[in-house]
C-alpha cells in the first residue's frame, strides 16, 4: 500500500459535532468558492473501483464544480489512488481520511459527513450523492439541471447494474424474482394512480438510492441534513423532503451504473439484498411491499387526512386509525401537513409495517393485482366515482 505523508487535521466547525470520529486527516485542492455543484461519496476499501468512479464523475462536472470524498476506515489503496486522480485534475476537491471510534462508524454517517462538509464549503451549490462503486453515465450532470429547472428539490436518478458484473451474478429463483418485480411495480402503480403526483406521471421508477440522488441548491439546509440511520439514510431523506412538502422527481435522466457484487461495504444496502436473495431460502423483502389491504388502507388514510377540511375532520380520520387524544394533539402540533402525516404513520397501530417474506409475495399477489385492476378501471371510466 502506498505510504502517504502525514497531513494536518481538518478544522471546519462541522467536525466538532462528530463525536464518533477517532481520527481525521485532510487533503484539499482548489477552492469551492462559487462552485455550482459539489458531488460527494463515501468510500471504504474501493481501490479496485475508485479510479473508474472518479474519472467518470469529474468528466461530467463543469469547471469549478467540486468533489468531497470521505475515505471511511479503509485498509487498502483507496486514499492513494483517489488523491493521485484529484491532483492530476483541476476540479476542487476535499479528501478526508477518517477512522471512527470502535463500533461507531457507518456508510450512512460517512455520507452525512461528506454532505455536511460540501454544504459548509459551498452552501449555494447543488449537491449530488453517488457511491464509490458507481459510474455516472454521459449526460448525468446535464440531466440533473433539466430536473432542477423544472422545480424539483430532490431528484432521484436512475440506477442500473454494471452489465459486466450482472452477467456474472450467481443464479437466483427466477420465478420468485419475477413475482418480486411484478409486486413492486403493481404497488407503485396503485399508489401513483390513487394519489397522482403531477411531477411524476406514471410510469416512473419510484426509488431513491445513495448511489444517485441530487438536491437543488439550498435544500440540504432546509431539510436539516441527511438523517442519521444505521442504514436506509436515502429513504429517510426522501421521507423528510416529502414531509416538508418539497417537490420530488423520480427521473430516468441522470443514470449511473453500480456494482452488483455480493460483498458490499454498507449494512442493509443493495449487496445485502442481492446476497439474501441467493443465500436464504425465504428472505425478507423490501418493507415498502405490503399486502393489498394494508397498502390500500395506507393510501386512503393519507388522502383522507390531506383532504380533511377541519381539525374535527382530521381528528375523525386519526381516531379511526387508532390514535389517542394525546397523539392527535401531537399530530396537530406538527409544523407541516407532511410532517404531521409522518407522525401519524409512526403512531397508528393500523399503519404499522410488517415485512413480508419472499414466499408471501406469491400468496398476496393475486389480491394486489385485483386492486390494481380496479384502480385502472376506475381511472378509465369518466363516469366512475372517485377511487378514493
Amino acid at each position: 500500500m502506498t505510504d502517504l505523508q502525514p497531513v494536518q487535521p481538518f478544522r471546519l466547525e462541522t467536525l466538532g459535532s462528530y463525536e464518533a470520529l477517532a481520527r481525521v486527516a485532510l487533503h484539499q485542492g482548489g477552492t469551492f468558492d462559487g462552485a455550482g455543484a459539489v458531488a460527494i461519496l463515501p468510500a471504504r476499501d474501493e481501490a479496485e473501483r475508485i479510479d473508474a468512479t472518479l474519472r467518470a464523475l469529474m468528466a461530467e462536472l463543469a469547471p469549478g464544480e467540486g468533489v468531497v470524498l470521505v475515505v471511511n476506515g479503509s485498509t487498502d489503496d483507496t486514499l492513494a489512488r483517489a488523491l493521485a486522480l484529484f491532483e492530476a485534475g483541476d476540479a476542487p476537491f476535499l479528501l478526508l481520511d477518517v477512522n471512527w471510534q470502535p463500533g461507531r462508524g457507518s456508510a450512512p454517517l460517512a455520507r452525512r459527513l461528506a454532505l455536511d462538509l460540501a454544504f459548509e464549503l459551498s452552501p449555494h451549490a447543488h449537491l449530488f450523492s453517488i457511491d464509490a462503486d458507481t459510474v455516472v453515465q454521459p449526460g448525468w450532470r446535464a440531466a440533473y439541471d433539466v430536473e432542477f429547472a423544472s422545480g424539483a428539490a430532490l431528484v432521484c436518478g436512475a440506477i442500473g447494474f454494471d452489465p459486466a458484473e450482472a452477467a456474472l451474478l450467481p443464479p437466483t429463483d427466477e420465478a420468485a424474482e419475477t413475482v418480486l418485480r411484478e409486486y413492486r411495480a403493481a404497488s407503485r402503480e396503485i399508489d401513483a394512480r390513487l394519489d397522482p403526483d403531477p411531477l411524476n406521471p406514471w410510469p416512473h421508477h419510484g426509488n431513491i438510492g445513495g448511489a444517485n440522488f441530487g438536491l437543488r441548491a439550498g435544500v440540504y439546509g432546509a431539510v436539516g441534513g441527511l438523517p442519521v440511520t444505521s442504514f436506509g439514510e436515502d429513504r429517510a431523506l426522501l421521507r423528510r423532503v416529502r414531509a416538508l412538502g418539497l417537490p420530488v422527481r423520480f427521473s430516468e435522466g441522470p443514470l449511473v451504473w453500480t456494482s452488483c457484487r455480493l460483498d458490499g461495504r454498507a449494512r442493509g444496502g443493495l449487496s445485502d439484498e442481492l446476497k439474501r436473495s441467493r443465500d436464504e431460502a425465504d428472505p425478507l423483502v423490501d418493507e415498502a411491499l405490503e399486502p393489498a389491504e394494508a397498502l390500500e388502507r395506507r393510501i386512503r388514510a393519507r388522502l383522507a387526512f390531506a383532504r380533511a377540511g377541519s381539525a374535527q375532520a382530521r381528528g375523525d380520520v386519526l381516531s379511526a386509525l387508532g390514535l389517542t387524544e394525546a397523539e392527535i394533539e401531537a399530530v396537530e402540533a406538527e409544523a407541516t401537513p407532511g410532517e404531521a402525516w409522518t407522525l401519524v404513520e409512526e403512531l397508528s397501530p393500523l399503519l404499522k409495517r410488517e415485512r413480508l417474506r419472499r414466499s408471501q409475495l406469491a400468496t398476496e399477489l393475486p389480491a394486489l393485482l385485483k386492486l390494481l385492476q380496479a384502480v385502472r378501471e376506475s381511472a378509465r371510466d369518466p363516469a366512475g366515482s372517485d377511487p378514493v
